[in-house]
């Protein structure tokens, strides 16, 4: 009977899973957007189309990347619960994790910007 695999190989498997999907890759795949829009103004190609419809390739990696960010952060944020006794690393992992996690909010807004106005 074969063993399983290493325990790290199948979380890599399954977060690469749930980040493609939290990203909205299957509503791109679905949906077959081109794979490079233009601007009607200039023909320059844009990189968030505009719409809540709609959603271009470039979209759906980025957002993917985003959420890893932001889930990054917040697993340092847990990380620094296990440094009680050393402080001065328990507040640089904290601060560190909650810049993660900001940003990944504020690309977000961002981006949610973009799309709607």
């Amino acid at each position: 009977m074969p063993s399983r695999p290493p325990d790290i190989i199948v979380f890599g498997a399954v977060f690469i899973a749930i980040l493609f999907v939290l990203g909205g890759n299957i509503f791109t795949l679905i949906r077959t957007p081109p794979a490079i829009a233009g601007n009607p103004a200039g023909g320059a190609p844009i990189l968030i189309a505009p719409g809540i419809d709609v959603q271009l390739g470039m979209e759906g990696i980025v957002a993917s990347v985003v959420v890893m960010i932001g889930v990054m952060g917040l697993g340092l944020m847990y990380y620094a619960s296990k440094y009680v006794f050393q402080p001065g690393y328990a507040t640089r992992l904290l601060i560190m994790g909650m810049i993660l996690a900001g940003v990944a909010f504020l690309v977000f807004s961002y981006m949610f910007t973009l799309k709607i106005g």
